[in-house]
């Protein structure tokens, strides 16, 4: 069995400020970029055993659709069951999702929801975090263009920290 952790993760051109600073007795101000139309959307598999990940950027709203495509396209195959972890996200339970689960299962695909209000469970989650917070170090981006870009790299310096993070373990023996 092969276990892969999935979710999705919105990117806005005005990335939260971790911390700043300013001169004693004056007032921080930080400008707010209403992100309507600029958001980078991202759906991504964490699959802990092979320490690797894969994440798609989109720059529209994600559906039950897009969810299908990713699941049968982008999980590798395998001659093992592929078991995809979930949370109970509107386009994960849809009925286009439901009616598909069939045939996921014929491909060798299963979904399994975690329980209600148990982010603390999905291990992609600490990564969304990771390039949210650390691997993307511009905070803001004048184009959708550029933010797309920011969050591919920020996935692929994750993916590599987690493949160089990997090599130095030790391994078992055949």
């Amino acid at each position: 069995m092969r276990l892969f952790y999935l979710d999705e993760s919105g990117f806005s051109p005005s990335l939260p400020t971790g911390y700043s600073w300013c001169l004693p007795g004056e007032r921080k101000r930080v400008k707010y970029e209403y992100p309507q139309g600029r958001r980078v959307n991202a759906l991504a598999t964490y699959e802990p055993a092979a320490r690797s990940r894969d994440a798609v950027p989109f720059e529209r709203t994600l559906t039950s659709d897009d969810l299908l495509a990713y699941l049968r396209e982008r999980l590798p195959a395998a001659g093992v069951p592929r078991v995809v972890v979930l949370d109970n996200a509107g386009i994960h339970t849809s009925k286009v999702v439901k009616a598909a689960r069939p045939g996921l299962a014929k491909l060798g695909i299963f979904l399994y929801y975690l329980p209600a209000y148990s982010p603390e469970l999905n291990r992609i989650e600490p990564v969304f975090k990771q390039v949210q917070h650390h691997d993307m170090p511009t905070r803001s981006f004048t184009t959708r263009a550029d933010l797309r870009k920011a969050v591919e790299d920020g996935f692929d310096a994750y993916r590599r920290r987690l493949r160089v993070k990997g090599d130095n373990e030790s391994r078992l023996a055949a």
